[in-house]
């Protein structure tokens, strides 16, 4: 046990205050709470010859400038607005901003109301969450969605199989499934006698919605249980960049610790290791071991990498980079919470609230998930972030005939079926609604042969090489499970209950909540490995079995803390502790140790200790969400480089140090400081120098670099900005001018000056964001709460 739960009995508050509560809650969500346009609507709007967003729906885009504004709506627990009464025992209020509150005689009726009221908003958002989840796109969207269905059978569940999930959850959370299913059915009823509530994107499909399983909400669960809180790990792109550049250069790129890396759990309170007992000798023992085997893998082949079309992408939620903080003072506490799942329309979170005689609660849940994933009660608040933990692993195995394998001698037979696809091509009316070409033309259906190791689903089969990689997910089979945490969070009265429920959390979204009594706390949950000691996690371990797991991790052995003697927390998908490893990078982002941008929200967070309030958090959200991370951290490095040089390398530090990292102000022709032209040129500059001795292959260890962070330098930049000492610091100065020159014409800081930058959204259907939308380094849902008497 770590000091951090040893004493956290005598950091906790004891005694309430008589009128202890959430005091204030306020949040935003761009574009708006409504994804629904109907058919009469974008009629309407398309003979205005009008592009983007239709004008009938008025929250489609309502909270866009709150958000541009730093501006928040009311979120307290009982608002007040237009009410609706679908059926007996239920009712609906919705706010200013459309935001449903549901009122139920039981929680059976609660859920109904809940799966009633998020239809309205978003029934095609559900529609395209559980076809994406179910592997059934390629029946909307073309031959070209095949590969995407393909994975989302090959790597998840059959309805069999989620049904079972279902069922062995206890008996209230097993009804909650199907009164939400039954909610949104009947808005389908509703729908299909009433064509004026038929969102357009189903006109265009030429289809009418299809009632909702319960199966089909599993899947969506299950899939955002999985891929939320990380992607499915690196390894096939770590062995090609380690096959191109060799073990000693893939080590210093991509190494397993990184010099200065920022954890949230303070040092003081427990490192909490990712593999507990191993040494650094071990470490390196195992990467010795790991990488003789790696040499010798097979790569799948170009095509088989490049198979995809991407078209699912519109409907799975994106990562980015949520960020939350804490802070506690006497008996208060505060606590925000910015989830970034990227700028769509509709919103890949849905708000609502919701209350029955055992819960009051509001916050934000996926569409077709019942379960509150975000939000407050009465006396507790909490946020998620991803945790980007290596909760997985991929392993080689020896292929014997085409679906037998070897594993300790002996030959075993895969677990395999076969699976049909439908595919045809979808109306050009949809395609337009998309913003799509047709990428083909064909109708049909294709079978694929789906096999499983006693590993996992098997992902790649290299049959010349008698290999195939098959991953072992850690959270496999117990995705629905996290449900039963989430839904004691969702009831907790206080931090020791977020704490207890945090042991049955299976997913590794990192969890902080804050509880009126004054209390905060940080867990990094889930379900994850404790590997062999004689493997790298970072390359594919050998399946024959070798390289097998001991068991889990213990709840009590993952990183946590409540009450931090330093009295705040903040996470920007940092690691979550200092003893924690860089794993195989399912955010490559981490190996930049001291340049992570989990780093400067800690520095931007800790100047508001002293005097925290409500407007502090508001504050934090600003300046962190409005300044280049990287730029700020690499300040003593730069002015070291600074200090005596000359020419074309002084004019570049002097413009990067002239500039705060502020890219969100502009001066009255709407343009931002050179030295956002200048930061952009040197990091690039910084990872030519810092790379330039190292194989093009070295590329591939930079995958995920910047991501949702448009004014964050990528893994390889920062690679540079880590390991460059002030002469490489001026090379890369002197390199950035010449770039500069070539793309402005000019050596004058006074010409780089460029336009504020923007951010790219998305549309999941027949709306649009009004663009250009500007760039804010922010959740896409943001919840500020202050708790205490």
């Amino acid at each position: 046990m770590g000091r951090a739960l040893a004493t956290a009995a005598c950091l906790l508050v004891l005694a309430a205050p008589a009128a202890a509560e959430v005091r204030r809650a306020e949040s935003v969500m761009p574009p708006g709470q409504s994804g629904f346009i109907s058919v009469p609507c974008l009629a309407a709007t398309t003979q205005e010859g009008h592009s983007g967003v239709a004008p009938c729906d008025p929250h489609l885009t309502d909270q866009i400038g709150l958000f541009t504004s730093f501006d928040y709506k009311d979120a307290m627990l009982g608002g007040s607005g237009a009410e609706q009464t679908p059926r007996a025992g239920v009712r609906i209020v919705r706010d200013a901003y459309g935001v449903p509150s549901i009122y139920g005689d039981t929680e059976a009726d609660m859920w109904w109301g809940a799966g009633y009221a998020v239809a309205q908003d978003r029934l095609f958002q559900i529609e395209a969450f559980r076809r994406a989840t179910t592997g059934t796109l390629a029946e909307i969207l073309g031959r070209g969605a095949l590969e995407d269905d393909i994975v989302a059978r090959r790597d998840y569940y059959t309805e069999a199989e989620r049904m079972q999930m279902i069922e062995a959850l206890p008996g209230d959370l097993r009804s909650r499934w199907q009164a939400y299913a039954d909610g949104v059915n009947a808005w389908i009823d509703e729908v299909t006698t009433d064509p004026s509530k038929l969102p357009a994107e189903f006109a265009a499909l030429g289809a009418a919605p299809e009632p909702l399983q319960v199966h089909e909400m599993a899947a969506i669960g299950v899939f955002l249980a999985r891929t939320t809180p990380s992607d499915d790990g690196e390894e096939l792109a770590n062995l090609e960049g380690f096959q191109a550049v060799g073990a000693k250069a893939f080590d210093r790129v991509f190494p397993l610790r990184t010099p200065g890396q920022w954890g949230t759990v303070p040092r003081s309170e427990g490192l909490f290791p990712s593999r507990p007992g191993r040494t650094r000798k071990q470490e390196r023992r195992a990467f010795k071991r790991s990488a003789k085997y790696a040499r010798g893998l097979p790569l799948p082949s170009e095509e088989a990498e490049a198979a995809g079309s991407g078209l699912a992408d519109r409907f799975v939620p994106d990562l980015g980079g949520s960020k939350m903080w804490a802070i506690r003072k006497g008996k208060r506490a505060w606590l925000l919470t910015g989830p970034q799942l990227g700028f769509n329309i509709p919103e890949r979170l849905v708000e609502l609230e919701l209350h029955s005689p055992t819960l009051d609660v509001r916050g934000v849940t996926a569409a077709g998930v019942p379960v509150m994933g975000i939000g407050h009660n009465e006396d507790v608040a909490w946020g998620v972030t991803s945790g980007l933990g290596d909760e997985d692993d991929l392993y080689a195995e020896q292929l014997v005939g085409d679906e037998g394998y070897r594993f300790r001698g002996e030959t075993r037979t895969m677990q395999c079926r076969d699976e049909e696809f439908s595919y045809r091509p979808p109306p050009t009316d949809f395609l337009a609604l998309l913003d799509l070409e047709l990428p083909d033309t064909s109708s049909g259906t294709h079978v694929e042969r789906i096999c499983r190791t006693l590993h996992g689903p098997v992902q790649e089969v290299i049959a010349g090489e008698g290999i195939a990689y098959a991953r072992r997910y850690a959270i496999w089979g117990r995705e629905v499970g996290t449900i039963v945490g989430l839904d004691r969070i969702n009831r907790a009265g206080s931090i020791q209950e977020v704490d207890v429920a945090a042991d049955q959390l299976t997913w590794n979204e990192n969890l902080m909540a804050a509880d009126d009594l004054g209390n905060i706390g940080f867990w990094n949950p889930g379900l994850l490995p404790l590997r062999s000691k004689r493997w790298d996690e970072r390359l594919p371990f050998p399946g024959t079995g070798g390289a097998e797991w001991a068991g889990l991790l213990k709840p009590r052995q993952r990183p946590q803390v409540i009450n931090p003697e330093q009295g705040w927390l903040a996470n920007w998908n940092n690691p979550p502790s200092f003893g924690s490893t860089n794993g195989d990078g399912p955010a490559k982002e981490r190996t930049i140790g001291g340049f992570h941008r989990g780093k400067y929200l800690a520095r931007v967070v800790k100047r508001f200790v002293r005097k925290p309030s409500f407007e502090a958090l508001t504050e934090i959200d600003r300046i962190s969400g409005t300044h280049a991370q990287q730029r700020v951290l690499a300040g003593r490095k730069l002015r070291r480089a600074a200090k005596g040089a000359k020419g074309d390398a002084k004019v570049v530090f002097d413009a990067i140090r002239a500039w705060n990292g502020d890219y969100a102000t502009t001066d009255s022709a709407g343009k931002v400081p050179p030295g956002v032209a200048a930061w952009d040129a040197f990091c690039a500059a910084a990872r030519e120098v810092a790379t330039a001795r190292y194989p093009e292959g070295v590329g591939r260890l930079g995958h995920g670099a910047g991501g949702s962070h448009l004014q964050e330098c990528s893994t390889l930049e920062a690679f540079g900005l880590r390991t460059l000492g002030r002469g490489g610091y001026r090379r890369a100065a002197a390199d950035a001018m010449v770039m500069l020159d070539e793309e402005f014409g000019s050596k004058d800081p006074e010409a780089w000056k460029t336009d504020r930058p923007t951010y790219s959204t998305g549309s999941e259907g027949a709306g649009g964001i009004p663009e250009p939308f500007p760039f804010f380094d922010r959740g896409t849902w943001t919840e500020l709460t202050e708790l205490g008497p």
